[in-house]
């Protein structure tokens, strides 16, 4: 009561506030004549209505399917608050009911209008639905396997290395279409990747590149690129000597020789794994150097940047 006659007294006091309330009390007014006489006749509306094909598990769809079917209704005003606050119920259509015999499902407009009726309000009249026409080819036949193909590039940051292969989660995927495709399709891609500057082993699930008229399963594959950081490592090498024929023996001063190389931290063992070899056929007599090339011999793939302390070493030539 306090509250009324607090606006009472201010309605007495302010005539430009008691302009400014009757102003909205028939703005108010106006507003609810004219959502009654809008509510009250024909509108029209855009409702999107959720689409799915019911198939036997053996069927493979071979081209998209619409998610939603955009439907122009006409209908009371009023009756579209049912749209606007309800779910629009989900319109489940059967492959058999609209197969042509050919492998491909086809529904018309006339055909999409009448299965959408039950869906929608009983008092709605659809207008038009897009898309108008819904085609999708579809298969039976069982699935090709096939190799999976990775297009995909790898660089670690200089302080790193790869250590070991890709690994892919599968090497083949099963691919879904008519024979005369399936006969022509022997491997598939991976969408493109390319990381550069790795510092940790890179894990990545990749998408199969699609294939005009056929569907792949899975769509996709994990792959896995093992990334290691690199460790400086320094070990003593004996020099082997290759191609010295039967009766000669070569001696080297030194005999063995530092060899310096980058590793991934896991494979830092005692034995490095390296050869150092010099080649007998290399010794040129006519000359009165007595130096001979060194030369890397294996080297584990794992390893990076060998290289020696000596170049070349002294050696000794006796025959027996």
């Amino acid at each position: 009561m306090k509250l009324l006659e607090t606006i009472r007294e201010k309605l007495r006091e302010s005539p430009r506030t008691r302009s400014i309330l009757l102003y909205l009390f028939f703005v108010i007014i106006s507003a609810v004549f004219w959502s009654f006489l809008t509510f009250n006749g024909d509108m029209q509306m855009e409702i999107e209505v959720p689409v799915e094909i019911s198939k036997p598990n053996n069927v493979h769809l071979l081209n998209k399917v619409p998610d939603t079917l955009t439907v122009t209704v006409r209908d009371r005003g009023y009756r579209f608050f049912t749209y606007l606050f309800h779910k629009t119920p989900k319109l489940t259509l059967r492959l058999t009911d609209y197969s042509d015999g050919n492998s491909t499902f086809k529904i018309d407009q006339s055909h999409l209008k009448k299965t959408l009726a039950p869906v929608l309000n009983k008092h709605a009249t659809i207008v038009n639905v897009l898309p108008e026409t819904i085609s999708i080819r579809f298969t039976d036949l069982p699935g090709k396997k096939v190799p999976v193909k990775t297009d995909i590039i790898v660089e670690p940051r200089e302080d790193y290395a790869q250590y070991g292969a890709l690994i892919q989660s599968q090497d083949s995927v099963l691919v879904f279409s008519d024979a005369k495709t399936l006969s022509e399709i022997n491997q598939v891609f991976t969408y493109h990747v390319e990381e550069l500057e790795l510092t940790d082993t890179l894990r990545r699930r990749v998408a199969i590149a699609p294939i005009n008229g056929a569907v792949v399963e899975p769509r996709s594959i994990e792959i896995t690129v093992p990334i290691e950081k690199l460790k400086q490592q320094t070990r003593s090498v004996k020099i082997a000597v290759r191609n010295a024929p039967a009766g000669v023996k070569m001696l080297l001063f030194p005999s063995s020789v530092e060899v310096s190389y980058l590793t991934p931290v896991s494979r830092i063992t005692e034995d490095a794994g390296i050869t150092a070899v010099v080649d007998y056929n290399m010794v040129d007599v006519n000359t009165r150097s007595n130096k001979v090339k060194v030369m890397i011999g294996e080297v584990p793939a794992a390893y990076q940047d060998v290289k020696f302390s000596h170049d070349s070493v002294e050696y000794i030539i006796e025959k027996h």
